[in-house]
C-alpha cells in the first residue's frame, strides 16, 4: 500500500452496493476500501479499536438503526463528538434537501447520490480528502417552474410536519424494551409506511430549499450537554479478544456502547450518577478489562465459582479505580483501602453481588463456549441469539459491580474534597446535596428489597441494567423462580400476597364501578330522561291544546 493512498471506511447496509463500489475502485489506485460495516455499533467499535481511515463513506441507512431507533441523526452526532476530524462522505440516494440541510450542519463533508457515475464519485472523495467539501445539488436557478415547486412544497409542509412527528413518535416507543414482537413489528411496519408517504410528497412538491450553510446553526445542531460526553476506550488488555471472534464481537459491542455515554435513562438512582461522565466510562473499562482477564485466566477444567469471580473483579476494579483518582496526600495506603473492602464485603454481597443474574451461564458461555439456555431453549454458542444475550449479561455485570465500587467511596469517603472535585458531578458538590444523594440510594435499596425484588421473583423475571444508546435501561427477562419464591419470609413475601391480593380483587371491583356505572346511565337516561321527555311532552300538549281553543274561539267569533 503506498502511503499516498486514500483510505475507505465503507459503512452500508446494502453488501452487494459495497461490493460493486469496491470493484469499481479497483481501477482506482490512490482509492482503497480498508474497512467494511453494515451496522451503526459494528462499526463504531472498530473505530473504537483505533481503525481510522482518511474517509468514512455512508448513507445511514443501517439495519441496526431501523431496529433499535437509533437514528441517523443520532449516529452522525456521535461520529463528530468522538472523531470531531474524520471526514464524512454520503454517498446515498432519495434524500430531500431538509436532510441534506441537516447532514451538512451536523459537519458531514459531502454528498453524492448513488446513481453517480465512478468518475463523479472518485473526484468527489478526492476533494473530501484534501479537506475540501462536495455537495452535489441541483442548480435551482435553473428550474423554471421553481415558483410553482415551492408553492406547493409551502402548501405541503403541515402535513409533511405530521408525518415527521409521527416518525419520531414511533422512534421513541421503539425504545421501548418491554415491547411484544408483534407491537414491535407493527411499529417497524408503520414507520417504513410514513417514510415511503414522506419520500413520495417530497418528490411530488420536489422540495427544493436552499442548503444551510450559516456555522452558527451548525453549532447548534451538536449537543452540548455534558451528560452525552463521549469518552474514547483507553487501550484495553483484552487477551480474550485476541483468541475469540465471538468474544471479540461480545466486547466490542459493549466498549462502543460504553464510549456512546453513561447517562441513566432508568427510574432509579444509581451510585455511579454522582459521577463525572468520563469517570464513569473510565470505571466501566476498568471493570471490562477484568472481566476479559479473568474469563482468559479460566480453563476448561475451572470450576466456576462466580460469587468469588465477581468479589475478586469488584475488589480489584474498586482499588484501581480509588488509588488511580486519589491524591497522595489522603492518608491510606492499599492495605488499610482493602480492610475496608472487606468490611464492606457482605453488605455489596447482599444487596448487589446476589442480584447479578446468570453470572454461571455467562462465564461457561463466554470462557468454555458452552451454549446458553434463552427461555429454555438452548442457544449454541456461535447463534445470533446467544451473543446478544451475552452482551446483554456483560452490561448488567458492568453497570452493577461500578454501583458496588462506587457504594465503598460513598460510605467512607463521601466528604473528601478532592473527590468533590476529581470524581463527582459539579451538582453533588455540597454536603448537603452528597447527604441528598445518599439518602436516595438507601431508600432505593429497601424499595428493592421490600418491594421490587419480591415482586420481579413473583412475576417470574429478572431486572437488568444495560446500555443502549449511550444511556442505562432496564431490561426484563423471563426466568423461572418458583424456588425464590417459596423462600421469601417476612414483608417481602406479604408483598407477594399483597400482589396476589390485588389481581384477585381489582376485576371483581372493576366489574362492579362498571356496573354501577351502568346502572347510573340506565337510571339517568331511562328513568329520568323518559320522565322529563314525558313531561316535556306533556308541557307541549298542553300548550298545543291551548293554542287550539284560542283558535277555535276566534273562529267562532268571525262566523257570528
Amino acid at each position: 500500500m503506498t502511503t499516498n493512498q486514500i483510505e475507505l471506511f465503507v459503512v452500508d447496509r446494502d453488501p452487494i452496493f459495497r461490493l460493486g463500489l469496491s470493484l469499481a475502485l479497483e481501477a482506482f489506485p490512490d482509492l482503497v476500501i480498508t474497512a467494511q460495516e453494515d451496522t451503526a455499533i459494528a462499526s463504531l467499535g472498530q473505530l473504537a479499536q483505533g481503525m481510522i481511515p482518511d474517509i468514512l463513506v455512508t448513507d445511514f441507512n443501517l439495519s441496526d438503526l431501523e431496529n433499535d431507533g437509533f437514528t441517523p441523526k443520532e449516529f452522525c452526532q456521535r461520529l463528530r463528538q468522538a472523531y470531531p476530524q474524520l471526514p464524512i462522505f454520503l454517498l446515498a440516494s432519495g434524500l430531500n434537501y431538509q436532510e441534506l440541510n441537516l447532514f451538512k450542519n451536523l459537519g458531514v463533508g459531502g454528498y453524492i447520490s448513488k446513481g453517480s457515475s465512478i468518475e463523479t464519485i472518485v473526484y468527489a472523495l478526492r476533494q473530501v480528502a484534501e479537506g475540501k467539501t462536495y455537495w452535489q445539488i441541483k442548480d435551482k436557478s435553473s428550474d423554471k417552474s421553481g415558483w410553482f415547486k415551492n408553492t406547493l412544497s409551502r402548501l405541503t409542509q403541515p402535513g409533511k410536519q405530521q408525518i415527521d412527528a409521527d416518525i419520531e413518535n414511533i422512534t421513541n416507543q421503539l425504545k421501548n424494551n418491554n415491547l411484544s414482537l408483534t407491537d414491535q413489528l407493527f411499529l417497524l411496519g408503520r414507520r417504513r409506511e410514513l417514510k415511503v408517504a414522506r419520500w413520495l410528497s417530497n418528490k411530488i412538491s420536489q422540495e427544493e430549499n436552499t442548503l444551510v450553510t450559516n456555522q452558527e446553526q451548525a453549532r447548534k445542531a451538536l449537543p452540548n450537554s455534558s451528560q452525552n460526553k463521549v469518552n474514547l476506550p483507553p487501550k484495553l488488555m483484552l487477551a480474550v479478544i485476541d483468541d475469540d471472534k465471538i468474544a471479540a464481537s461480545i466486547f466490542n459491542q459493549v466498549i462502543t456502547q460504553i464510549s456512546l455515554g453513561v447517562v441513566n435513562n432508568t427510574d432509579f438512582f444509581l451510585e455511579i450518577d454522582i459521577l463525572q461522565p468520563d469517570k464513569k466510562q473510565e470505571l466501566l473499562y476498568l471493570i471490562l478489562d477484568s472481566l476479559g482477564k479473568t474469563i482468559e485466566s479460566i480453563s476448561l477444567e475451572t470450576e466456576i465459582n462466580s460469587d468469588f469471580f465477581l468479589e475478586e473483579i469488584w475488589q480489584q476494579c474498586t482499588t484501581d479505580f480509588f488509588f488511580n483518582n486519589y491524591q497522595q496526600n489522603i492518608l491510606i495506603d492499599e492495605l488499610e483501602f482493602k480492610t475496608i473492602l472487606q468490611q464492606e464485603l457482605n453488605n455489596i454481597q447482599n444487596n448487589l453481588i446476589s442480584k447479578i443474574y446468570l453470572v454461571e451461564d455467562l462465564f461457561n458461555y463466554l470462557a468454555k463456549k458452552q451454549p446458553i439456555t434463552i427461555d429454555n431453549i438452548l442457544y449454541r454458542y456461535e447463534s445470533p441469539e446467544a451473543i446478544n444475550r451475552a452482551v446483554v449479561l456483560v452490561k448488567n455485570l458492568l453497570i452493577n459491580l461500578a454501583n458496588g465500587g462506587m457504594q465503598v467511596i460513598l460510605n467512607n469517603f463521601a466528604d473528601l474534597e478532592i473527590f468533590k472535585y476529581y470524581l463527582y458531578d459539579s451538582s453533588y458538590r455540597s454536603s448537603r446535596e452528597i447527604a441528598r444523594f445518599r439518602n436516595e440510594i438507601s431508600w432505593r435499596y429497601r424499595q428493592d428489597n421490600y418491594w421490587e425484588h419480591p415482586k420481579n421473583i413473583f412475576e417470574s423475571h429478572y431486572r437488568l441494567f444495560i446500555l443502549r444508546n449511550g444511556k442505562i435501561e432496564t431490561l426484563y427477562i423471563y426466568a423461572p423462580r418458583t424456588e425464590e419464591l417459596y423462600q421469601l419470609r417476612g414483608l417481602p413475601w406479604l408483598t407477594t400476597i399483597i400482589l396476589e391480593t390485588r389481581d384477585a380483587i381489582a376485576p371483581r371491583v372493576k366489574s362492579a364501578f362498571s356496573l354501577v356505572g351502568s346502572g347510573f346511565v340506565f337510571v339517568l337516561t331511562q328513568v329520568v330522561g323518559k320522565g322529563i321527555g314525558l313531561i316535556t311532552k306533556g308541557i307541549l300538549q298542553g300548550i298545543g291544546s291551548t293554542l287550539q281553543d284560542v283558535r277555535n274561539s276566534k273562529n267562532s267569533k268571525r262566523e257570528k
